[in-house]
């Protein structure tokens, strides 16, 4: 009987051992780490607004940093967002896939994925409606969920740069269509308009913005120069 209790004991070691190696290099939401919001830029014709800059750290369960991971954002539930076209993408790095309304990077050795993504919200005049419930894009790592991110955006009214170098971008009238947001009846959410990530829409909202809007070289000053349909 202890000859019996000795194999079923080893059998099962070595199947938690295989089950481990099989586990190893794949990504794991439990131990990789990603923003809960970001947002959305500009550009100044040659650099996308580092305002935007995000990283997503792909792990395997064992922690070990997975590289070369394929870290894709989805932002099909995003009603009220726009993504940049590929030629918009000014930050090297981040592959666009607008059917599917998708953008990708890969991480690096240390398993760091990082991107800079030129976009913006399709809000004209503020409070307009549909509009995205938080944490409407999500995210995976070689087809692996991540979990979901909200997505803001300081270009509000879907402008682009057109004809290319006119400065169309983040301006006054985002400004005006973020205060139609905070404005509305009753203080709704929009995910749109909370740039600071503490899920509402308020005043230091309204600081990041400007903050943007007034960066030395106006960094945000360009729309995409064109966008996903």
């Amino acid at each position: 009987m202890t000859g019996l209790v000795r194999k079923a004991t080893l059998l099962t070691l070595c199947g938690l051992l295989v089950a481990g190696a099989a586990m190893a290099g794949v990504p794991s939401s439990a131990t990789s780490s990603k923003p809960a919001c970001i947002n959305l830029v500009g550009t100044n014709g040659t650099v996308t607004d580092p305002a935007g800059q995000f990283t997503v750290t792909v792990r395997d369960v064992a922690n070990n940093a997975v590289a070369n991971s394929q870290v894709k954002i989805d932002f099909s539930g995003c009603v009220d967002i726009n993504i940049g076209t590929q030629a918009s993408q000014l930050f090297a790095g981040l592959t666009v896939n607008c059917t599917n309304k998708t953008i990708t990077a890969v991480s690096n050795a240390t398993g760091i994925a990082t991107f800079r993504i030129v976009g913006s919200a399709k809000n004209p005049t503020g409070g307009v409606l549909p509009k995205s419930l938080s944490g409407c894009a999500s995210i995976s790592a070689d087809n692996q969920p991540l979990g979901t991110m909200t997505i803001g955006a300081f270009n509000e009214d879907g402008s682009i740069d057109s004809p290319p170098g006119s400065g169309t971008g983040v301006a006054g009238n985002d400004l005006s269509a973020w205060k139609g947001d905070f404005f509305t009846a009753g203080n709704p959410y929009y995910g749109r308009s909370d740039f600071d990530c503490n899920g509402a829409v308020g005043g230091n909202d309204l600081s990041v913005w400007l903050t943007v809007f007034f960066a030395a070289g106006a960094p945000s000053g360009r729309g995409a120069s064109a966008q996903c349909p």
